[in-house]
């Protein structure tokens, strides 16, 4: 026979008295009475807290149905994406490992405005960078001519014939041509003449720089 409450009690009084423990009117199974029935009740919880809730004056929230959860997934996975979009235009790289941006890269030569002269531009690039759109500053047609563009010991001009400058100015169309990839061990080169033709506005005798400009996808790193 298990002893109750009473008996647990009676056999340790200072104990009892530390813990709480009453010694008057208990009954059988003191363990029992203590775990099962008043704390183990599932039905505690729920009564606690609809009560609870009613007492302050708090709404009970309706127990969640499987189209409000899927309705609130959803509504997380767009969050996720809006949020990734956004974040996208400030570190466009970030899940990347292969840091990649679009740069500039020139290469020029100074003139003698009124003297004819051959141009040969050239140089290296600082880092990778593969080009896909050209602009040279010439002013006006027939203010220089264009011979040859190479990119990583490629020509990109593939006739015989020269072209006018002015259709590589920035308010010329064509200038997106698909180049070899150009890395800092190869250069870029812009072959041509300077026709010696002054445009109008400008003084003779003065020196200017004529510059080729490639832009394109370039690694942020050489």
């Amino acid at each position: 026979m298990r002893p109750n409450a009473r008996q647990l009690a009676m056999r340790d009084p200072a104990l009892a008295a530390i813990v709480g423990a009453s010694i008057m009117g208990a009954g059988s199974d003191f363990g029992a009475e203590f775990g099962d029935d008043d704390w183990g009740d599932d039905d505690w919880g729920a009564e606690f807290g609809d009560d609870y809730g009613a007492e302050f004056g708090l709404a009970v929230a309706p127990k969640a149905t499987p189209a409000n959860v899927q309705k609130a997934w959803r509504k997380v996975q767009m969050q996720a994406v809006g949020t990734a979009k956004r974040n996208h235009l400030l570190e466009p790289n970030k899940y990347s490992t292969l840091k990649v941006e679009k740069y500039s890269f020139s290469i020029d030569q100074d003139i003698i405005l009124g003297t004819a002269v051959a141009l040969l531009l050239t140089g290296q690039p600082d880092t990778t960078i593969r080009p896909q759109n050209v602009t040279m500053n010439a002013p006006t047609p027939m203010f220089a001519t264009i011979s040859e563009i190479k990119v990583a010991n490629v020509s990109v001009t593939v006739g015989p014939g020269n072209e006018d400058a002015f259709n590589y100015n920035a308010n010329g169309w064509g200038r997106q041509l698909d180049m070899p990839t150009l890395s800092p061990a190869n250069r870029a080169t812009v072959r041509g003449n300077y026709t010696g033709f002054i445009p109008p506005g400008f003084v003779a005798a003065t020196t200017v720089n004529f510059n080729a400009n490639f832009k394109g996808p370039a690694s942020i790193v050489a």
